[in-house]
C-alpha cells in the first residue's frame, strides 16, 4: 500500500494499492493512522498487563540456565580431576601406557562433549539476557513512538518512526464504502511489534 496525496484538490491523503488488478480498496490515510495507533495502544496495554508474568518466567529460565551451565563446569572439573589421577596412576605403574592411553581418550572426549555443551548453555544464558533487557526497553520506546506521531510533519518521519517499532503492518479493505452512513473502519489492521523472542 501506498500513501497518495491530493494536495492540489485540497483533499486528504489517501492509502492505496499502487496496483491496478488489486481488489484492496483503498481508504483515507488519516483514518487508518488513527487505527494503527489506537491498535498499538491496545497493544501496549495488553504488553504491560502480561509484562510482568512473562518477565517472571524469563527469569525463571535464566536462573535454570545459570544453574545447568554450573552443574556443567562442576562436572568438567570433575573430569579434569580423573584425568590428573590418570597421570598419577601411569607414574605409579598402577596403569600401563595402553591402559592409560585408553582411559584418558574417553575422559577427554568427555570433557569435549561438556565444553560444547556448557558454550551451548553460555549462548542461550547471553541471547536470554539480552532478549530481557530488549524487552524491557519496548514498552518505552512504544511509548514514545505513540506520543510522538501525531506531532511529526512529514509522512517519511512518521514511517520512520513507526519502523523503529513494528516489522511489519498488513492492511485488508474488501468492502467500498460508498454509502453516506458507510462505516469508514471497515478495514483490517494487523501489526506486528518488534519483540525480541526468548
Amino acid at each position: 500500500m501506498q500513501r497518495r496525496p491530493y494536495n492540489k484538490k485540497g483533499l486528504p491523503a489517501t492509502l492505496m494499492c499502487p496496483n491496478i488488478e488489486c481488489t484492496n480498496i483503498s481508504s483515507k490515510l488519516y483514518i487508518v493512522e488513527d487505527k494503527l495507533i489506537e491498535a498499538l495502544k491496545i497493544w501496549l496495554a495488553n504488553y504491560k498487563l502480561n509484562y510482568n508474568i512473562d518477565d517472571t518466567s524469563v527469569d525463571d529460565n535464566i536462573k535454570l540456565l545459570k544453574t545447568s551451565a554450573l552443574s556443567i563446569e562442576k562436572e568438567i572439573k570433575k573430569e579434569n580431576e580423573k584425568l590428573n589421577k590418570l597421570y598419577d596412576f601411569l607414574e605409579n605403574g598402577i596403569y600401563s601406557s595402553d591402559e592409560f592411553i585408553i582411559r584418558s581418550k574417553a575422559i577427554k572426549e568427555t570433557i569435549k562433549k561438556l565444553e560444547e555443551k556448557s558454550k551451548e548453555f553460555s549462548s542461550l544464558l547471553d541471547n536470554n539476557k539480552r532478549a530481557q533487557e530488549e524487552k524491557k526497553l519496548i514498552i518505552p520506546k512504544l511509548e514514545n513512538v505513540i506520543d510522538l506521531y501525531y506531532k511529526l510533519d512529514t509522512a517519511e518521519d512518521k514511517n520512520i518512526l513507526l519502523k523503529s517499532i513494528l516489522a511489519k503492518v498488513t492492511y485488508l479493505k474488501t468492502e467500498k464504502a460508498i454509502k453516506h452512513d458507510s462505516d469508514l473502519t471497515n478495514f483490517e489492521l494487523n501489526i506486528y511489534p518488534k519483540i525480541p523472542k526468548i
